[in-house]
């Protein structure tokens, strides 16, 4: 039986298959192509002969660590290896991939070749149904799948990890890369309040049996990582963290702030290690490869289906984990079980669309009773998010930040987390308002951009300008009276010399007393949803009985409304992935092995 280790690069592999015709008329030679990225330029270097690409050379990107940067590579090489442009995007990086694309049209246009032509060349494609064995197969690679099928392969499993996307890491990849951790058994009831103290429990509670079994293995896990020899060190006196590589401290380079300093983020060194240490184990790795169906054999999960552009593969095994992130981008999802998300604007990946939900709960699985959206950050324009995931905002802290009824409720620096509470509504995207007089507006990032935008009817860009505070209110549609009352009382607060209210520093109370003013609407952008499917603390997906569902497993934010209160206060999120994915790899590992 042939094994399809990486569906993406199937295509090319059967002799047999038709070669596209290549075009005369290309002057031989080394050309300079760009393109427009999501973070800058891309530029290559393209070696051509009279017919064909000989080589492709990435000369300068600012793509982000970890998904875009590896578009660019796996676009050059099924390039080169097709001979055609018309090579599908990298699931996950559609931008990186079509500005790959546009570099190599400009350089091939230089060559003298006819674009065009090479848009149209058919690429092959390969479609086999295949079947395999595996003890387990980790659905969905994100932190907690790599972690899961590090876990089962280290203790003797045969394991299959199957990713939806072209590329793994999922939405980690632009997180910090740290967690709340324990380093010692002694240093767990500490860490654990701290856990417990940073989740405000009103409506949603902690279950702090299942918190104490899975952080439980943090010293354990800590260490295997040391013994990987994965650069990691105490963070925040709260947990453990990893350095961000050197492509993503040039990524956060570029990332410009109005006031805060912005944190470059580990989470993309984390993952690509991680992953070079499971597939050094063993662990097969299938991208494009996207689970669409659950195996049951007399109650009991025994394997997947996934149906792919590249043929139906089947997957027999003893157990079957799914870690298929959050239901963020799953608008009928979000309308059930977190109703009013469905409106929001979200960062979560573009692979967050609930699917192992759905299946699950096809065989029975039950849903947690609160289901919320994790906190992530205020930013004009949704589609241009280069501070995302950063734990700060963009706009100066010395502006005025209000909600749709013109209310303060939180300090300008409170950082995202802790705001994203205050600015929820029911029936459309989540925001704020940024309210300023001149001098504040001159440091906010990209006003005159957001102005324009709006004047020229933007669907979703609101930025306004007005001589007094009524006009503006007109334009924010906000209560005149409500917006001045606010601004005189802070302009009080700043006269003052101290926010009574909320506690911000001084150095950022500035008066909003004379126009012409200033407001810019924020989107709170989320990073996903929380909640999920039940699982109880061996991982196991549980059905609306309280009975495990035999041979299914679920780890990470897919299975989370017990580990996180009301909102998700940050650094949590990672940890869920790494100590339910441990946790699953091991019994998931356990209960296929005793087979």
């Amino acid at each position: 039986m042939k094994k399809l280790i990486s569906v993406l690069l199937a295509s090319s592999l059967t002799a047999g298959l038709a070669v596209p015709a290549l075009g005369e008329g290309m002057t031989a030679g080394t050309y300079t192509g760009t393109g427009t990225g999501m973070d800058g330029e891309v530029k290559v270097s393209v070696t051509v002969d009279s017919t064909s690409i000989t080589g492709i050379q990435i000369e300068e990107d600012n793509e982000t660590a970890g998904v875009g940067d590896k578009a660019l590579s796996l676009i050059a090489d099924e390039v080169l290896k097709n001979q055609s442009l018309a090579v599908d995007s990298v699931a996950g990086a559609t931008v990186s991939s079509a500005a790959m694309k546009q570099a190599l049209a400009d350089a091939l246009g230089q060559a003298g070749a006819d674009v065009s032509e090479w848009r149209s060349r058919e690429v092959p494609v390969e479609t086999v149904d295949e079947e395999f064995e595996y003890d387990v197969v980790v659905a969905g690679a994100g932190y907690a799948g790599i972690q899961t099928a590090l876990k089962a392969s280290l203790d003797g499993a045969k394991v299959a990890l199957v990713e939806k996307l072209g590329i793994a890491g999922g939405t980690s990849i632009f997180s910090s890369g740290a967690f709340v951790a324990a380093f010692t058994e002694e240093e767990l009831p500490e860490k654990m309040q701290v856990w417990i103290d940073r989740n405000t429990e009103t409506v949603n509670s902690i279950d702090k049996d299942k918190l104490t079994a899975a952080m439980g293995n943090s010293p354990e896990i800590i260490s295997l990582y040391t013994d990987m020899d994965i650069d990691g060190k105490p963070f925040m006196e709260t947990g453990w963290g990893v350095e961000p590589s050197e492509k993503a401290l040039k990524n956060a380079s570029t990332i410009k702030l109005a006031d805060a300093e912005v944190h470059p983020k580990g989470g993309e060194y984390l993952l690509s290690t991680l992953m070079k240490k499971l597939e050094e184990n063993g662990v097969d790795v299938y991208v494009n490869t996207p689970v669409t169906e659950l195996l049951t054999e007399e109650g009991r999960v025994t394997g997947c289906v996934c149906d792919t552009k590249h043929g139906v593969k089947t997957f027999h095994a003893g157990t079957v984990v799914l870690a298929t992130g959050t239901f963020a981008r799953n608008e009928e999802l979000c309308k059930e079980l977190d109703p009013g998300a469905e409106y929001n604007f979200t960062a979560a990946s573009s692979g967050d669309t609930g699917d192992g939900i759905t299946m699950a709960r096809a065989l029975g699985a039950a849903v947690y009773p609160y289901q919320h959206k994790m906190s992530g950050i205020f930013a004009p324009d949704p589609y241009d998010m280069p501070v995302v995931g950063q734990p700060w905002n963009s706009y100066p802290y010395d502006c005025l930040l209000i909600n749709s009824k013109a209310e303060r409720k939180v300090s300008e620096t409170a950082g995202t987390h802790f705001q994203m509470e205050y600015f929820i509504e029911e029936d459309a995207p989540d925001f704020g308002w940024v309210v300023m007089d001149q001098e504040i507006a001159d440091r906010f990032l990209n006003l005159d951009k957001y102005l324009t935008a709006t004047e020229n009817g933007s669907s979703y860009l609101e930025a306004y300008k007005e001589d007094s505070l009524e006009a503006l209110a007109a334009d924010m549609n906000m209560d005149p009276q409500a917006l001045t009352e606010t601004v005189s009382h802070y302009n009080e607060l700043c006269a003052n010399g101290e926010d009574v209210d909320f506690g911000k520093a001084a150095e950022y109370l500035k008066e909003i007393d004379e126009g012409p003013f200033y407001a810019v609407k924020e989107y709170d952008l989320t990073r996903g949803e929380y909640g999920g499917i039940v699982t109880n603390d061996k991982a196991q997906v549980m059905n609306e009985e309280g009975t495990p569902i035999k041979g299914l497993y679920a780890a990470g934010l897919i299975s989370s409304g017990d580990l996180l209160g009301d909102f998700y206060p940050g650094m949590e999120a990672l940890g869920i992935c790494s100590y339910m994915g441990f946790i699953a790899g091991r019994e998931a590992a356990a209960e296929a092995l005793a087979e």
